[in-house]
């Protein structure tokens, strides 16, 4: 796809102008370099002011930055400051991720895995997602788990799923520490162990995460890898069906009068 070219050759506020007062500390037009128009960019990202974040982070990425074109791409695929359009953000990930970008990398891979401005293709989403999850970036490790776990674009091994789980987790991925905690429910991949089971599903189910909340439940329902507790059980599915999750509503009306304790 063609580079979008309405920003091209689109003027740059100064401070002397009404989008970027002199004592604000960015850097005129006139004497920026590409790194300053990267920084300019991400200041007016952060900030929210996405028509000018564009036409800065266009500049630098233009100009080969990679964390540039990251979130150049990042605007696209949210629609923020430019049209939404997933296509044009697959070409600025692109761009980015073949410089070795982990996040850009990983943005990449998960448009393919859904689909989204590119066509789907699990062989290049786990291509990208690979490449990411090996920099050490937790969510591109989560998305590679999610394709083992289902067989997409690589061999079905929910061992090495777990792996993948393991190592977002480690570093705070909820979803990764939910899909963890299943593997050690029901033993995929992993020595089946209740205990360590919970305590995935907690650190998840603390940290917002409904699914969790209603698994956590479900195991003190059971008295699985915790002691059993009524009070406790009803209290995290009810936490999850507040959350809107349905599938628990069953299992708080099992419970009667102690569901409503919190």
């Amino acid at each position: 796809m063609s580079d979008p070219s309405m920003t091209e050759q689109a003027a740059l506020p100064t401070p002397a102008g009404s989008t970027a007062p002199a004592d604000s500390g960015l850097p005129a037009a006139s004497r920026a370099e590409p790194a300053d128009f990267y920084a300019v960019g991400l200041h007016f990202k952060i900030t929210k002011a996405y028509e000018l974040a564009a036409i800065w982070l266009r500049r630098a990425a233009d100009a080969g930055s990679a964390p540039a074109q990251y979130h150049l791409g990042s605007l696209h695929k949210h629609g923020q400051g430019v049209p939404q359009d997933p296509a044009e953000a697959a070409v600025w990930y692109r761009r980015a991720a073949e410089q070795g970008h982990a996040r850009a990398q990983c943005s990449l891979g998960v448009l393919f895995k859904t689909g989204a401005g590119v066509p789907q293709d699990f062989d290049q989403a786990a291509m990208w997602l690979r490449r990411s999850a090996e920099q050490g970036y937790a969510v591109a490790q989560y998305h590679l788990g999610t394709l083992y776990r289902e067989g997409l674009g690589v061999d079905r091994d929910s061992a090495i799923a777990g792996r993948w789980f393991a190592l977002a987790a480690e570093q705070g991925s909820i979803p990764a520490q939910y899909q963890l905690g299943l593997l050690y429910r029901d033993g995929h991949g992993v020595a089946q162990d209740f205990a360590e089971a919970a305590a995935w599903m907690r650190r998840a189910a603390e940290q917002g995460c409904s699914y969790a909340q209603y698994g956590l439940g479900m195991l003190y329902q059971r008295g699985q890898g915790v002691p059993r507790d009524d009070d406790q059980a009803a209290t995290w599915l009810r936490k999850a069906l507040d959350q809107g999750y349905s599938g628990a509503a069953l299992a708080v009306d099992a419970f009667g009068a102690p569901a409503t304790r919190q």
